[in-house]
Order: C-alpha cells, then structure tokens, then sequence
C-alpha cells in the first residue's frame, strides 16, 4: 500500500487587491503633490508681481530743479553719474542702463585713491560691474566704453567739490564693498556711496527694494545743475579691485 501523502499547493498572495492598495497610496501621494502646488503656484505669483511692482513702481515724489547743488570746477570733483539704457535697448533686448561714480582732481597736486595716483587734471571713473570672470570693482572701463564705443549716449551727472578726508571715505566704503550682487548692483552701490560722502543737502533719494539707472535719472533731476553727457575723456587705463588685490585690464580689440 502506498503511503498517503498531502499534496500542499502554495497559493501566491491575491495580486489585485495589492495593486488596488497600492495604487490608492500612489493616488492620495500624487493628490498631495498637486495639492502642494496649488498652494505654492500663487505664492510665487505674489512673490513675481510684488519683485516687479517694487521694480517698476517708485514710492518718491520728485520735483524738478527744486533743489540747489554748488560745483566750483577746480579743487576735487565728485561725480555721480547714470544713463538710464532707453537708447541703447531694441523691441527685443532692454538695456537697463548702468550707474558710476567719478573723481576729477583739478586741485593742482596728485592725490591718492587707495595705490592709485590721480595726477593733476587727471579723473577716474569707477561702478560695480556683474562681470561673470570679474565680478569687483572696476576702474575707467565707463570712460573706454564712451571713447571707444560711443556708449551711454544721454548720460546724466551731478557734482560737488569733495576734499581729500572725502577720499579716505571712499577707500573706506570700497574696503568694505567691492563687489557686485543682484540686491546690490551699480545704482544702489553708487547711491549708498554718494550718499556716504556728500553733505546732507547734496545726498539722492534712496529707492525701494530695487535700485535702478532711471530711478536715479529722476533723483538727480531735482537739482539746479545736470551735466549732460559729461566728458571723461582724461580718465587712465582700466584696473580693478576685488578682496583688495588691484589688476591690470584692457579692453579686447
């Protein structure tokens, strides 16, 4: 007699009713995540239309030629100057402008601004420049892009005579400050630093979060005497400062 013996089949787990579960986890997890961005989709669009209101939308009230500024045209000259890039954009390409600041020495005698010498009659033009190899403190490169491109057409300056412990300040503000960011750029760097230097009744008005070349257009019109396209021809070669170390440049051919 053969010996009985009890065949044991093994049954796999019910495939559906996993998947179902599964599927359901997978829903309620992709639910959440659409959930998510709609919440998120109008908070980055409050954050978008609050960035541009704040960039288009100025909070001041300007009055031109309502405020009186004295330059003697000997002595140390100070200069602020912007150009707000109206005539140098296209239908396709806005230039935004660009802002700097300038030193004109006509005292007679060489004075100093950190290592550099600026002789008599000699000027010197330096910004804050978004130069992706060179992101520092740039010297004369506003004065090699007028001569020899012809650029910033239509630019706009004020100036007051400053004396050397003025130029002590600005060695001081440039140690601090030598480089540029997207919330620090060309205008809010100039602006913070003319404002640093000059007497109060000289200094801009500050701006919202955004600093801008036309929002300062509009500042400076509120004094007696804009220079229009001011000449900075006798200004010298290009060099810039970044963490206090000076370099050389030159502009490509």
């Amino acid at each position: 007699m053969q010996p009985a013996f009890q065949r044991k089949v093994l049954v796999p787990p019910p495939i559906f009713p996993y998947n179902a579960v599964q599927g359901k986890t997978a829903q309620k997890g992709d639910d959440r995540v659409r959930q998510r961005k709609r919440a998120v989709t109008p908070l980055v669009l409050f954050l978008v239309l609050a960035a541009a209101f704040c960039l288009w939308f100025d909070f001041n009230a300007y009055e031109s030629r309502s405020r009186t500024i004295s330059c003697e045209d000997d002595g140390i000259i100070f200069s602020i100057t912007t150009f707000n890039g109206d005539n140098e954009s296209t239908p396709f390409v806005k230039c935004l402008g660009h802002t700097w600041l300038s030193i004109d020495n006509r005292s007679g005698h060489a004075v100093y601004l950190k290592d550099h010498e600026i002789g008599p009659d000699e000027m010197v033009t330096f910004s804050v420049w978004a130069v992706s190899d060179l992101p520092g403190l740039l010297f004369n490169l506003e004065a090699d892009y007028i001569s020899t491109y012809g650029r910033y057409s239509g630019r706009k300056s004020l100036s007051v005579n400053i004396g050397e412990p003025q130029l002590r300040k600005i060695e001081a503000y440039i140690h601090r400050s030598d480089g540029w960011t997207p919330g620090r750029n060309c205008s809010y760097w100039s602006i913070q630093l003319w404002n640093e230097v000059v007497d109060e009744a000289y200094r801009v008005k500050t701006q919202t979060l955004f600093y801008t070349p036309k929002r300062l257009e509009r500042s400076l019109c509120e004094f007696d005497r804009v220079e229009v396209d001011k000449d900075f021809s006798r200004a010298g070669r290009i060099f810039c400062y970044r963490g206090g170390v000076r370099t050389e440049l030159e502009l490509c051919s």
